[in-house]
């Protein structure tokens, strides 16, 4: 899955900062209806996290045709996997929600997962009451899309983890498109989460900052990104924004175990008070290799910000050179990724090493892997 072999180096610094670290995924996809066209089987999908020996929520991508056979396919991945999966049913408010979710719970699904957007509906929507009263009865999670493009799906998800305080509502992707809406008021509400699964650095370390530890959930979002990128995204941030090695392991999938589990959750204490400030030359690298990957989301080419990275990577010196050659080798593996990854060709290929290059350059109190086994890659490659 992307250039996911190429990023594992990184994963095992990541298990080298923190000891005991057991990895659970929030956020997984399935499926090849999606009209996106960022799609995935469910044998990509265990084979990438069986890389990074990871557990994971999985759950439909759109099925423009309805989500029954869907989530029947979901559980019978879980049932084939059930080391390394529990299953999310799918629900649309306009196909019998509530029965369609009984039947998935009783069949072992362990949460529900809700698209407003996709689905074209209002979390404020009468039709999903009765589905959010069980959900509050039984303490389930609930994965909400909370993406670009619908802020008002913010305050009304409030008003229902008000108004149902036994389900645990979860805001997917940094609950980026009503960031300002809801994280300012993440103390306020004991049952309400946050899932890193979101392509900007810059959103997960808001987070960091800004929500208590105990509250942001370790999360990929395949087909959109691999779990090696996402484990090096939220592990090194983690580390960067002063968390411990125990509010660590909370956040990479204690909390969501215990989720799942319809246990109390863990308190993992206040958000960290440290701060660093980032290297001037550090942020420049940071900032222009972000400036590169955006357009590569879309398949773009990135533009002259790769080139200005590339030249701001050669022959680094100071305290952080190791950390500038790290990135250096991550865009030399990119200088050999051709090929588009076959069913989620709208990627421009290497923008996932981009996005590592970025995160490496933004966490330089993160543990770097070692040179050699980055330049060995490239070499390989």
């Amino acid at each position: 899955m992307y250039a996911q072999p190429n990023l594992m180096p990184w994963v095992k610094a990541v298990h080298d900062d923190v000891p005991n670290l057991k990895i659970y995924d929030a956020h997984v996809h399935v499926g090849l209806r999606d009209p996106a066209g960022l799609l995935a089987t469910a044998e990509e999908a265990v084979d990438a996290l069986e890389q990074v020996d990871s557990r994971a929520l999985v759950f439909a991508l759109k099925e423009p045709a309805g989500y029954r056979e869907a989530n029947a396919r979901v559980l019978e991945l879980v049932d084939a996997h059930p080391d390394r999966f529990r299953a999310l049913c799918r629900l649309d408010p306009a196909d019998d929600p509530l029965a369609e979710a009984q039947r998935c719970l009783d069949r072992g699904a362990v949460g529900l997962k809700l698209h407003p957007r996709g689905e074209g509906f209002a979390m404020e929507d009468q039709r999903l009451d009765d589905v959010l009263a069980l959900a509050d009865e039984r303490r389930l999670p609930i994965m909400i899309h909370a993406g670009v493009g619908a802020p008002e799906i913010g305050p009304q998800t409030l008003e229902r983890a008000e108004q149902f305080r036994g389900a645990r509502f979860i805001f997917a992707h940094c609950a980026i498109g009503a960031f300002e809406h809801v994280v300012p008021h993440a103390d306020d509400h004991p049952n309400i989460y946050f899932d890193t699964s979101w392509w900007n650095p810059a959103d997960v370390w808001a987070v960091f900052r800004m929500v208590a530890p105990g509250k942001i959930l370790y999360a990929s979002d395949i087909p959109f990104a691999s779990p090696a990128f996402a484990i090096m995204l939220t592990a090194r941030l983690a580390i960067q924004a002063g968390l411990s090695a125990e509010q660590i392991r909370g956040v990479m999938g204690g909390q969501l175990a215990r989720l799942v589990a319809c246990e109390e959750p863990l308190d993992l204490g206040p958000v960290p008070s440290s701060d660093e400030p980032l290297a001037a030359e550090l942020e420049r690298l940071y900032v222009t290799l972000i400036s590169a990957a955006e357009p590569m989301l879309r398949g773009e080419d990135p533009g002259q910000g790769l080139e200005l990275a590339k030249a701001a990577a050669q022959a680094p010196t100071g305290p952080h050179a190791e950390v500038i050659e790290c990135v250096s080798a991550l865009l030399d593996l990119n200088d050999r990724q051709a090929e588009p990854d076959p069913l989620r060709a709208s990627r421009t290929p290497g923008f996932d090493l981009i996005q590592a290059a970025a995160v490496a350059a933004r966490t330089p109190l993160a543990t770097s892997p070692s040179l050699d086994a980055v330049r060995e890659l490239a070499e390989a490659g």
